[in-house]
């Protein structure tokens, strides 16, 4: 009998074609960049703070204004890595399962395990790699108010404000040197000039609307990698399930390792089993073997998606058509003195959107499937299941 280490090691290299080690270190890596992004704070608005700050009659903190700038910065950033990451991740499962494919070709014929492949390609491997690379590129290239790409932009912003935060913190130590009556209203003014500097920098060199706090900084991003992020969260729960039953399996439970695995992998399986009885029947769940609760798992984990991925493609829309009305009737003399995004850009985001509609169009019976769940009060039975779980637990929980 093999070991328990043995057995774990066999499952991840032999798994998949060989790549299942691989995307689940690109998994993990994706989730916990991707939820970095979502804690870290969006682009605050210049005229929101200046409002602010004028309405209360008190001066900004210029240190925390400038922390939050180069904190949002870095939110632009991981948002694309994320992205990066779970294209990265679907490029190696299409391979894995090229390799498998072609490895299978002399039991199956050439034909069959073509069809194989053209369908691990349209759904869900083929999909969301096509998903994330279509959003990699439209933030990366396109998603900044400037002429140059995500990293041109990110790197004049983030010089800009350090340039300003150093100048401020010599101001500062030369004025505590100075006399102790003049230097608390020269500290008030430099403060207040350095609040004006920091608010001029986001100014003429604005953030991409989709992160800025007027316009859903805190949502959109949320909407944008939540596809995404409830794809690979499940994925790395469904691994740890997988690794904690072979680790109980292999080692009969003789062991102390065996005996709190067990322990652990009863508890999950009792959460897991509460909440899926309030998504989905108790009876139809607790009587599905693995294979029939991993596709139902599967199945309302790609609903929702469907419900966030709509909502990604009204963005896209909406960031299109305002790209080229600014750019074909504001010009650069309405929009604050900020020169208006270059014709590629604006063709770019065009492009994007398109593409992304053909995306949609793809899946348009899966749309009229999920719309047609709402109307039947898919939110009013999930409702009654609460209900039920909470009056008779023991029969449905």
């Amino acid at each position: 009998q093999l070991s328990t280490p043995a057995v774990i090691t066999n499952y991840f290299l032999k798994t998949h074609g060989g790549t299942h080690i691989v995307q689940c270190l690109l998994s993990l890596l994706a989730s916990v960049l991707g939820v970095a992004c979502l804690m870290l704070p969006a682009f605050p608005s210049s005229a929101a703070v200046g409002a602010t700050a004028a309405a209360s009659a008190t001066t900004v903190n210029p240190k925390s204004l400038g922390r939050k700038i180069l904190l949002s910065s870095i939110k632009y950033q991981l948002m694309q890595q994320t992205l990066l990451l779970a294209m990265v991740k679907h490029a190696s499962g299409l391979l894995g399962v090229v390799s498998l494919g072609a490895s299978r070709i002399p039991q199956l014929g050439i034909r069959n395990a073509r069809r194989h492949l053209e369908l691990v390609a349209m759904d869900p491997v083929g999909q969301y790699l096509f998903y994330c690379s279509l959003l990699v590129v439209w933030i990366g290239w396109f998603g900044g108010n400037s002429g140059g790409g995500m990293g041109d932009y990110v790197s004049k912003l983030r010089g800009g404000v350090i340039s300003i935060m150093n100048a401020s913190a010599a101001a500062t130590a030369t004025a505590a040197s100075s006399d102790a009556t003049t230097s608390s209203g020269n500290a008030s003014e430099d403060t207040a000039a350095t609040v004006a500097q920091l608010l001029d920098t986001l100014s003429q060199q604005p953030p991409p609307w989709f992160l800025s706090q007027p316009t859903g900084g805190f949502i959109i991003p949320i909407i944008i990698l939540g596809p995404v992020l409830l794809r690979e969260i499940v994925s790395i729960l469904w691994v740890f399930s997988d690794v904690l039953t072979l680790a109980v399996t292999s080692s009969g439970g003789a062991t102390m390792a065996g005996r709190f695995c067990s322990r652990m992998l009863s508890g999950c399986r009792s959460i897991l089993d509460a909440f899926m009885s309030i998504l989905i029947t108790s009876d139809q769940w607790r009587n599905a073997d693995s294979f029939q609760r991993q596709r139902a798992l599967a199945k309302l984990v790609s609903r929702c998606s469907l419900v966030m991925e709509l909502a990604v493609g009204a963005i896209l829309m909406g960031d299109a058509v305002q790209s080229f009305w600014g750019f074909a009737f504001v010009g650069s003399a309405a929009s604050g003195g900020v020169g208006r995004l270059p014709f590629k850009c604006v063709l770019g985001k065009m492009a994007c959107a398109h593409l992304y509609l053909n995306f949609l169009l793809s899946k348009r019976k899966k749309i009229a499937a999920v719309v047609g769940s709402v109307r039947e009060g898919g939110g009013g039975a999930i409702v009654n299941r609460v209900l039920d779980v909470m009056i008779d637990p023991e029969r449905n929980g």
